[in-house]
């Protein structure tokens, strides 16, 4: 499903920011967190990911990579959702990211 959604890849992460760099980048937040975040897609595919970088850009896009492989693909995350550990809350990744 993850082929399903927008993706920027690149051969090292310097490489990947600079193709993703194509709007600037604003923001940026890392989480590393037991047992992790539930996020889902628009289209209802789950993640639990205890390793999370989300990156923002000007364009109000937010990305980030789905696995825990090396940093070389981040996907277009910005219909997400994101549930808040604390309320079990379901929040759209815009909301949830500036809870952050």
């Amino acid at each position: 499903m993850k082929d399903d959604l927008e993706q920027v890849t690149g051969e090292s992460y310097v490489e990947l920011i600079n193709n993703l760099g194509v709007s600037p980048l604003v923001g940026e937040k890392t989480y590393n967190t037991e047992p992790g975040y539930n996020v889902k897609s628009a289209a209802g595919e789950a993640f639990l990911l205890p390793y999370w970088d989300v990156i923002r850009r000007a364009d109000d896009t937010y990305w980030s990579p789905l696995d825990n492989a090396e940093r070389k693909t981040v996907y277009n995350v910005s219909e997400f959702s994101v549930q808040v550990p604390a309320s079990g809350e379901w929040l759209p990744i815009d909301a949830w990211f500036n809870l952050q």
